[in-house]
């Protein structure tokens, strides 16, 4: 049996969400200070949106660091090398839609608060969502089958257009 090491250790990835939530925590702060001299203008939120899409990222990647252990390999069956597939959206597509609005809304309050929930909750959900699959990103390919009724005056229709005496 093969040991494989962990991406990075628990204790490592508990570091950098401490880190995280401390850097949420002064930029609230900052917020209500600077909020009590003066209102804050659309410049100064939308610099302040931009700071909360890095921690957002960095969040975001915590979680699904946190969720790797717990969820199986999914083995492709491709003719190619993994490695040559560009992947680029796929985390995108893991994370879900539904998730990013929760963490995206459009005050700076809003979404600090949002990124302050606990991290096991936001793992829970990414762990509901994942069994479902990604259905764009591994389309599941049918083939119709035609009912009997269809297929008997499909050949009737056919045999009394072959005969046009």
């Amino acid at each position: 049996m093969r040991f494989v090491a962990e991406p990075i250790s628990d204790l490592r990835l508990s570091r950098f969400h401490r880190w995280a939530m401390l850097w949420l925590k002064w930029f609230a702060a900052f917020l209500d200070a600077a909020g009590a001299l003066a209102p804050i203008s659309v410049q100064a939120e939308r610099i302040g949106h931009r700071w909360l899409d890095r921690i957002e990222r960095i969040i975001l990647a915590i979680v699904m660091l946190r969720t790797v252990p717990r969820v199986r390999c999914i083995r492709s069956h491709r003719p190619f090398a993994v490695h040559r597939l560009r992947q680029g959206a796929l985390p995108r597509a893991v994370i879900g839609a539904k998730l990013r609005r929760t963490l995206r809304p459009k005050s700076l309050r809003a979404r600090i608060e949002a990124l302050t929930q606990s991290i096991d909750s936001l793992v829970a959900r990414l762990l509901k969502r994942l069994p479902r699959g990604l259905t764009r990103r591994r389309p599941i390919i049918t083939t119709p089958q035609a009912h009997p009724a269809v297929t008997q005056r499909a050949e009737r229709a056919l045999t009394l257009a072959i005969n046009s005496s």
